[in-house]
């Protein structure tokens, strides 16, 4: 019987890729699509391990070697906590998508003996007759639900506290973020009263000029010394007052952008009553955000879109 290693290669190729895009979808990781290819890439290559002469290829361990740099290449590592997070789910998708298609399987009661009579002919070579049937067929269905499921899991997970996408634009020049909606964000300008949304210094900074950067380091740069800010952004900065933790009396230095958009669910809003308060600290340990957004802005967004 003829083997065709590059079909069986692609099946492989496909299912892995697939695994890793919904560990991704599930964890919301904000990783580039063609790591997670790569990681398939990488994983798929272990269907020319029999054609070695090393035994070891074939063992266990080898095999969760081979997962553990798949789930690195797709995620990369950031901290043990975050890649154990990120293994455990992408096994957890492994084992949940293949029990779903043996299930499937025995439910729709293939008949393997008429499978080879019908298809065994025209596919030897190919693999296993179930398991491409299976593949093609079973796992878009199994995706389907997983997919459905996670996403009712999330929606009620995430209830006020929800992660959105949205657009901050500074001097006209859009720039891509990923926000938490806290309802324990109620931080106000005192003065022009609008909303204070949140974001970590180091998702704007390849944004922003050097000598701005160390005004939102240390704000007392600001108060100390004005001439520091450049004269096109005079207008736009301003010093909040906000309470931590454990500490009171903290001043934030903020800025006015042109224009913030968010895509909330299927809605698309917009809003320039909005001020954004910079922070020298990241504000997720797993960078799934870099922006905690005031309720009141989407209230305020969705207000002026009605209007």
């Amino acid at each position: 019987m003829t083997l065709y290693l590059d079909i069986i290669w692609l099946l492989n190729f496909l299912f892995d890729s697939l695994l890793l895009y919904l560990t991704r979808f599930i964890l919301k990781r904000r990783t580039k699509k063609w790591r997670v290819f790569l990681g398939g890439f990488f994983g798929s290559l272990i269907i020319f391990a029999p054609l070695t002469p090393f035994a070891m290829v074939s063992s266990t361990i080898f095999k969760i070697f081979i997962s553990i740099l798949m789930v690195i290449i797709a995620f990369g590592f950031k901290r043990m906590k975050y890649f154990l997070v990120n293994l455990a789910v992408f096994y957890l998708v492994t084992f949940a998508t293949g029990g779903a298609m043996i299930g499937v399987h025995y439910l729709m009661n293939f008949d393997y003996n008429l499978a080879n009579a019908l298809f065994l002919p025209y596919i030897q070579g190919f693999g296993d007759p179930i398991s491409w049937i299976f593949v093609i067929l079973g796992f878009p269905i199994v995706w389907y639900l997983s997919k459905n499921t996670f996403e009712q899991f999330e929606n009620v997970k995430i209830q006020a506290d929800q992660l959105i996408d949205l657009d901050v634009f500074i001097f006209h020049q859009p720039i891509r973020l990923k926000g938490l909606v806290d309802s324990g964000n109620q931080l106000y300008d005192p003065l022009t009263k609008r909303p204070v949304m949140i974001v970590s210094l180091d998702s704007l900074s390849e944004y922003l000029p050097n000598e701005l950067r160390s005004v939102f380091e240390n704000v007392n740069q600001f108060l100390d010394d004005e001439n520091v800010v450049p004269v096109e952004w005079m207008n736009r900065l301003s010093v909040v007052p906000y309470r931590v933790v454990g500490q009171d009396h903290q001043l934030i230095v903020t800025f006015r952008p042109d224009k913030v958009i968010l895509y909330q669910d299927k809605e698309v809003l917009q809003t320039e009553k909005v001020l954004i308060g910079i922070v020298n600290q990241k504000l997720s340990s797993d960078d799934t955000f870099d922006s905690i957004i005031h309720p009141k802005i989407i209230t305020i967004a969705k207000s002026q879109q009605v209007s």
